[in-house]
């Protein structure tokens, strides 16, 4: 199997940090697959949650999909360095609804959390984010 690269893209991290990368990113994977599917399945916690936030009921199931198909996109290696960009700007999208919306701290603090270990998990398998932030 051939894996391209970015042009002065990193070198390859080792073994551990491969290993750990892919324990990150099933761990993020299960959590916000979870998250997907009670939206999804429109399940009443995330109904009364989004009624708390403001939000439209019927923007549960479109954002449940959203997330469903970046989770897909996230665990391709063709499409994953796209979907951890686009997973953190949908988390970034729930920071600014929690702010708005007056939820406390942690609410935020844990979405930019989980998109920090979006991150982390695909560092060490994905060279084209290493040269994307490396410029």
């Amino acid at each position: 199997m051939t894996t391209t690269t970015a042009p002065n893209a990193p070198a390859t991290l080792g073994p551990a940090a491969q290993r750990a990368g892919r324990i990150v990113t099933g761990l993020v994977t299960l959590f916000l697959g979870f998250d997907a599917v009670t939206h999804l399945l429109r399940v009443q916690q995330v109904r009364d949650a989004s009624a708390d936030l403001g939000t439209p009921d019927d923007m549960i199931v479109l954002c449940g999909a959203v997330l469903g198909a970046l989770v897909v996109a996230h665990l391709v290696p063709a499409t994953r360095a796209m979907a951890v960009v686009l997973i953190t700007a949908y988390l970034g999208g729930a920071v600014a609804v929690n702010l708005v919306a007056g939820q406390p701290w942690a609410n935020s603090g844990f979405a930019i959390l989980t998109a920090v270990l979006v991150w982390a998990g695909a560092w060490p398998r994905d060279a084209r984010l290493r040269a994307l932030v490396r410029g």
